[in-house]
């Protein structure tokens, strides 16, 4: 565990030890979630596997369809939340 500074562009410094302990480098991929009470975690992502885990899960699924499915839920939502900007 290490502390580092946020530049005044938002970056941070990942210290070199963890980079290569995690083999990192400027083409690795990094999921920042925030969890909460002030709690981020990075991880580092593959996103090659991650397609090809997601493209497994999904096989007998039509994606449109689910993605049509949230969208409506979404905008069905904001019609209750804020009736008066849809009249």
């Amino acid at each position: 565990m290490e502390i580092v500074n946020i530049d005044k562009s938002g970056r941070i410094v990942i210290p070199g030890a963890m980079r290569k302990k995690l083999k990192l480098n400027k083409c690795s991929k990094l999921l920042i979630a925030d969890v909460e009470n002030d709690i981020l975690i990075i991880k580092k992502i593959n996103t090659d596997e991650l397609a090809n885990q997601l493209e497994n899960d999904f096989k007998n699924i039509d994606i449109d369809s689910v993605v049509g499915k949230v969208r409506s839920d979404v905008k069905e939502k904001i019609r209750e939340k804020h009736p008066s900007v849809f009249g």
